[in-house]
């Protein structure tokens, strides 16, 4: 690799892990918010008597948003569930024209996302939740958001093998 080529790289992947960074610490919250909220949930239920309404709804909505936003997490560590056994048996070039294509599968599924996410939160802006009464296209944003992230991170990925003369 040579020397502009790898700081390129470098800037790019520190720019990927500050990504992965906010979205890590984002995804800490919303756990510990779905947390509160079940247990709290069960802590009114049992101890109390008295079930509260919201809960269940805030816990998914923060499952929701942290899944589909920490899928973003794994795509440098290509820590998503594959089936590698065609992979195992490309070396050099080969296989990196797969990583390659597999990248561009993950950039296609991020722009799908994210224009779909678009339309469901445009079309259910004036419909609220059941407990919560807020609007759904606070939840549904999260499919476009979950998309724009997978698309940076695709989009890196592609970059960093396509400049890296060492790759195997």
């Amino acid at each position: 690799m040579e020397g502009g080529e790898s700081v390129f790289i470098k800037k790019l992947e520190k720019i990927s892990d500050g990504i992965n960074t906010v979205i890590s610490n984002i995804g800490m919250v919303l756990f510990a918010i779905l947390i509160v909220a079940c247990v709290g949930q069960v802590f009114f239920r049992f101890a109390l008597n008295h079930s509260l309404s919201w809960t269940e709804e805030l816990a998914r909505f923060c499952f929701v948003w942290m899944h589909l936003i920490g899928a973003s997490l794994l795509i440098e560590s290509r820590g998503h569930a594959t089936v590698t056994i065609i992979l195992d048996m490309l070396h050099g070039t080969a296989r990196k024209i797969l990583d390659i294509i597999i990248e561009l599968f993950i950039l296609f599924d991020g722009a799908v996302m994210l224009r779909a996410g678009l339309v469901l939160a445009s079309k259910s802006h004036n419909n609220l939740s059941t407990a919560m009464s807020v609007p759904m296209s606070i939840i549904n944003i999260s499919v476009a958001a979950g998309g724009i992230l997978l698309i940076i991170q695709a989009i890196v990925q592609i970059l960093v093998l396509l400049m890296d003369k060492d790759y195997a």
